[in-house]
């Protein structure tokens, strides 16, 4: 079936599902590809919203014929892939790597196997706040990790990618 003329349901456009947060929907890049994408004339736009995505069983969720999920905090990622193995949408974009954006050290290390060049970067990981650690040494001007010393002032990240 020819889903330009048909959609893959049998009506005339392909129905585009947007299973992201609210908040990511409203942003100016997502506004602008759903703008284009509308401009088509081609495409159904159907935004899940969080009520659905948060509450409502993947049962229930819209059917679409493709599928955009982006992971954001509070993104219940395991869901949207239940829903994509459930319908079987054509997925935009891929939802398992997904996860790799909840570690930023994997996120570099990821990068850095495709040649794609990272900020000097080292990684402190504590049981709890304020832990000793034997890698970790703080001085007045900087501040050294496995022996790499960063002088002071640096950027300091979250290793959770949210």
């Amino acid at each position: 079936m020819d889903r330009r003329n048909h959609g893959a349901h049998g009506g005339g456009k392909i129905r585009i599902g947007v299973c992201v947060m609210e908040k990511k929907v409203s942003c100016s890049p997502m506004e602008q590809i759903l703008e284009r994408l509308h401009a088509f004339g081609e495409f159904e736009i159907i935004i899940f919203g969080d009520k659905v995505i948060l509450e409502d069983p993947i049962e229930s969720w819209p059917l679409c014929d493709c599928l955009i999920a982006f992971y954001s905090a509070g993104y219940p990622l395991e869901k949207a892939e239940k829903y994509a193995v459930l319908r079987r949408p054509f997925l935009v974009n891929e939802l398992d790597p997904q996860y790799l954006l909840h570690d930023r050290s994997k996120v570099y290390e990821h990068l850095k196997l495709f040649g794609v060049p990272v900020p000097t970067y080292a990684v402190v990981r504590r049981e709890h706040p304020n832990q000793e650690l034997n890698y970790f040494i703080e001085q007045d001007d900087f501040i050294e990790i496995h022996g790499k010393r960063f002088c002071k002032p640096f950027v300091e990240k979250p290793i959770d990618g949210n």
